[in-house]
């Protein structure tokens, strides 16, 4: 048994290659400035033969309930699916769904057939996000515009990244969010941005930023106010923050441990997230990860979900969503926001 699926994704009804895996199971397209995507897959017998062959597997694997292990890789465009060994995905009838971050998808097909020693093949239409921002830093807080002239993304300034088009959209969006939070928490009086140095990271959904080693005192110290405008959750669930640590520059990596992160969770909607490195005793500064959140942070979901049922909930944050809330009229982050969306 060398069973497999093979998925083909579309866009525009023209294939859409996938461009390669990347470390924590997500994946690139073949697209102008290429994100990590990651992505979601369910997968359900459609008939009851095929739902007792995959009981049979689970049972003999010893697998809980709702399990179904699968190993997916990228292969000449496509991702294919393959059992845990050769062994373990029956022949038989599947209910097959996909999801891509900061995309919508769907199944171009109705239930697969994978016959004994043999596979299926899969369509996925891609509808992406063509929505374009415009950048207006004419009037920039200075305290904005002081971390954006000391940063570089891409190796270019900052204010050339969000002048470029280049960047996708949601990138620079995110960028601007999280500054614009950053500018106004715990207060527009005393923000937290004045301890950021600059930012070299930035993708959809999350930034990485170097930042005064006093943050983690400041952030512990509004854990501990009775307001609660910030409190402490302690060790980071999602093993995408240990990508924090290996962003950190070469030379002061050893100085730095995954399992000496901390994360921090704002109050309110959007929820804002920061996740410290903590800093050896003496070192001058640290390095620290933002992001924004709608609702429960603990959704967050890294890599491939292969399961039997529902996908999980757990989805990236759109930047280019999020503006609504920030400049809602009750809003501290409104002043601060410096982008337009249009089609």
């Amino acid at each position: 048994m060398n069973e497999y699926i093979e998925i083909q994704f579309f866009r525009k009804r023209r294939p859409l290659g996938v461009r390669r895996q990347l470390p924590g199971l997500s994946i690139e397209l073949e697209e102008p400035d290429p994100m990590p995507r990651r992505v979601k897959i369910s997968l359900t017998a459609d008939d009851d033969l095929t739902r007792y062959r995959m009981g049979r597997v689970q049972q003999l694997k010893g697998w809980a309930p709702g399990e179904f292990k699968l190993k997916v890789s990228a292969e000449g465009g496509t991702l294919v699916l393959r059992g845990d060994d050769n062994l373990s995905l029956p022949h038989g009838r599947y209910q097959l769904r996909v999801g891509l971050e900061e995309a919508r998808t769907k199944a171009r097909h109705g239930a697969l057939m994978i016959k004994e020693d043999g596979f299926a093949k899969a369509g996925i239409d891609v509808e992406t996000d063509d929505r374009q921002v415009e950048v207006d830093l004419d009037d920039c807080d200075p305290e904005i515009r002081r971390v954006l002239d000391a940063s570089m993304l891409d190796g270019l300034a900052a204010v050339d990244w969000l002048a470029s088009e280049l960047p996708r959209p949601a990138r620079k969006s995110c960028l601007l969010n999280l500054l614009a939070s950053l500018r106004a928490r715990p207060t527009v009086a005393q923000p937290l941005i004045a301890q950021v140095e600059l930012v070299y990271f930035v993708s959809n959904d999350r930034a990485y930023a170097r930042v005064a080693s006093g943050l983690p005192t400041r952030l512990e110290g509004l854990a501990l106010d009775r307001g609660q405008p910030f409190y402490r959750e302690g060790l980071p669930r999602a093993d995408i923050h240990k990508l924090l640590v290996a962003s950190i520059p070469a030379n002061e990596l050893p100085l730095f441990s995954t399992d000496r992160l901390v994360s921090y969770r704002g109050e309110g909607s959007p929820s804002l997230q920061v996740v410290i490195a903590e800093p050896p005793a003496g070192h001058p500064v640290t390095y620290a990860e933002f992001d924004l959140d709608l609702g429960n942070a603990l959704q967050d979901v890294v890599g491939f979900v292969v399961h039997m049922g529902e996908l999980m909930d757990g989805k990236a944050t759109n930047h280019l969503d999020l503006r609504r809330p920030l400049v809602s009229k009750k809003a501290a982050t409104r002043e601060f926001i410096y982008y337009t969306i249009t089609a």
